[in-house]
């Protein structure tokens, strides 16, 4: 990775106040904030300001068409520049969790070598679905480098849960969340009953304005520390589950350091930092839900509401 932020590394855990003032719904000169109306019981919407139409509309007609809910916050690393549609409703987490895990870990631990070089055991009864890597992984133990790469590369569930037993359960995702000044963020169960997404539950659910922040803090601004910063970004920039999602409605050359998640009633979620050569950093979070118990999946939607937000004019498309 040789394209990085414009800004020098800081030793504050926080955000850019740009980005806070327009994350926080606050408009001043050249920002750009578009929120969408609600229509479930999971909204939480904030009135509508200044709205590009063009790309607002489209990701409307992208809801009706797929009878989907989407969520976008986007935001231009150290400027005033953010786009927002529902950015302050909730959304099922899902694995996006999975990034703050890891990051929390670094920080606490990232610089006891002994830590990280010894191996971490687990159980047949410790494996649950969707766990690519160490569901065959022999013998059945893995450093906590390891757990991370499997858990940010590949999604893998078990290796999310070590993770998080590592730090003591999934409060210490909402503690690690609350630092970084996300809120509306919450981690209440394990693999994979974090990811049943309920319409209306709030357990396991953050936005997408949260997401943004946290990513954007945790890759761009240094609040987990610079080596969280480093090792986070190595992991996610070889992301192998966005394919589908975030990276096919890209256009090369890029680098994108992603995490997706997926859950019941045909969640799907991507979310990340994406550097262009000659632009400024992009943080992007894209979160959607159904209401049926029976949607499936559509990875598409997340590729196409990826192709309209980097349309738009402002946010450098």
């Amino acid at each position: 990775m040789t394209t990085r932020s414009q800004h020098p590394a800081s030793a504050q855990p926080s955000l850019s106040r740009r980005s806070l003032l327009a994350l926080g719904g606050l408009t001043a000169a050249g920002a750009v904030v578009a929120a969408g109306g609600a229509g479930t019981a999971w909204a939480e919407t904030t009135a509508p300001s200044t709205t590009l139409l063009g790309t607002t509309g489209a990701l409307r007609r992208l809801e009706r068409e797929t009878s989907v809910t989407i969520g976008v916050t986007a935001v231009v690393h150290g400027t005033e520049r953010v786009f927002r549609y529902r950015g302050g409703d909730r959304f099922p987490m899902c694995s996006l969790f999975k990034v703050l895990a890891a990051g929390a870990l670094v920080r606490a631990r990232g610089y006891d070598d002994g830590y990280w070089t010894r191996a971490i055991p687990y159980t047949d009864a410790d494996i649950v679905r969707d766990s690519i890597v160490l569901a065959t992984k022999q013998p059945q133990q893995a450093t906590p480098g390891e757990l991370a790469d499997a858990a940010l590369r590949f999604s893998d569930n078990t290796a999310g849960n070590l993770l998080m037993r590592e730090l003591g359960g999934p409060a210490a995702i909402t503690a690690f969340a609350a630092e970084l000044g996300a809120t509306a963020t919450r981690l209440d169960r394990w693999e994979p009953d974090l990811n049943a997404a309920i319409p209306g539950d709030l357990r396991d659910t953050s936005t997408p304005d949260d997401i943004a922040r946290m990513y954007e803090a945790l890759l761009l601004d240094d609040a987990a520390g610079v080596l969280a910063s480093s090792r986070l970004r190595e992991w996610m920039l070889r992301n192998a589950t966005s394919g589908t999602r975030m990276r096919a409605g890209l256009t090369p050359p890029y680098e994108l350091a992603d995490k997706t998640g997926g859950g019941d009633y045909g969640v799907v979620n991507d979310a990340g930092v994406l550097w262009r050569p000659g632009r400024t950093p992009l943080t992007l979070a894209i979160m959607t839900r159904a209401d049926r118990a029976d949607a499936v999946r559509n990875d598409d939607v997340v590729a196409r509401a990826t192709r309209i937000v980097l349309g738009d004019r402002v946010l450098g498309g």
